[in-house]
């Protein structure tokens, strides 16, 4: 019986060292280059594949949308909440009529136009088939400055700039680019700004400047509208700064608190009129005993 099993065990092994017998060198080498042969072939068919689908869709690209007169540019559709003239304002987006809708860099006509300092905003939009659409929000102006600019003879040219609430410069607008009755209201003017800091284009990054356009914005909403005027601030103060009325009145405001300080302004105000007298200097930052100098009877008795 065990010899029985034994001679069995044998005979198993003889068959698998039968079966595992080595294959020759040249059918190895001839199924190795089989299977390179058909990776290749998969990688060039899919190679070819890519190239085929990526040129045929350009080419339907092309003919479908970028060369068909069917998405030609028309008309442009041109929205602006300011005074600049349409025309103008397609000129600067560098967009002409007969131009492809899907060739036009929408990004590039948004930052044209944005790189003008009157333009605050653009959106810039594709109507099909054949409309642009543009969207302008310009920068509204709240003060004035007086800026020296050189000459080519060397002599200093006095210019006006604009800023708007963000403190950007912005250069006078042409009024020829303009609609009708399109020029600003007198403005506060701003003294004691940096020469080399207006730029148009470029923001002011000043606290002082920024204290006084949030008094201009302030004032007309608060208790002194309508009683006061301002005709000029100066900014060139660190912790302080020096408004004019257009009623000769000075007064002092500290950079915080504009609303407190409007708020005493209207008492000493009321405070002056009981007894016929207009403030000539008053000194707002002060918070408490703040200094004021009484005009003479015989001025307005607004500031």
């Amino acid at each position: 019986m065990w010899g029985k099993r034994r001679q069995g065990s044998r005979r198993g092994q003889q068959r698998y060292t039968l079966l595992n017998v080595d294959l020759p060198a040249e059918k190895v080498r001839q199924q190795r280059l089989r299977w390179a042969a058909r990776t290749a072939g998969f990688v060039l068919g899919a190679v070819v594949l890519f190239v085929g689908v990526w040129h045929g869709g350009g080419f339907l690209l092309k003919s479908g949308f970028y060369q068909n007169d069917h998405f030609s540019v028309r008309s442009v559709d041109i929205r602006t909440d300011g005074v600049i003239q349409s025309s103008q304002i397609q000129a600067w987006a560098r967009v002409q009529k007969g131009d492809n809708l899907f060739g036009l860099d929408l990004q590039r006509v948004k930052r044209d136009l944005e790189m003008v300092p009157l333009i605050e905003t653009a959106a810039v939009d594709r109507v099909l088939p054949e409309t642009l659409r543009l969207r302008i929000t310009e920068r509204q102006p709240l003060a004035q400055v007086i800026g020296y600019k050189q000459q080519g003879d060397g002599n200093l040219r006095r210019v006006r700039y604009w800023i708007d609430g963000q403190g950007v410069v912005i250069p006078p607008i042409d009024p020829k680019l303009t609609t009708t009755d399109a020029l600003p209201k007198w403005m506060p003017l701003i003294v004691g700004l940096s020469q080399a800091e207006l730029m148009p284009g470029r923001g002011i990054d000043s606290a002082q400047l920024s204290a006084a356009l949030e008094l201009i914005r302030q004032i007309d909403l608060s208790p002194m509208a309508g009683l006061a005027h301002l005709r000029q601030i100066d900014v060139s103060r660190r912790e302080t700064m020096e408004v004019v009325t257009w009623q000769g009145g000075r007064m002092t405001f500290a950079l915080h608190g504009l609303d407190r300080q409007l708020s005493r302004w209207r008492q000493i105000h009321d405070l002056g009129r009981q007894h016929h007298r207009a403030i000539a200097t008053a000194d707002l930052s002060i918070k408490n005993n703040l200094p004021v100098k009484w005009a003479l009877a015989s001025r307005t008795s607004t500031e």
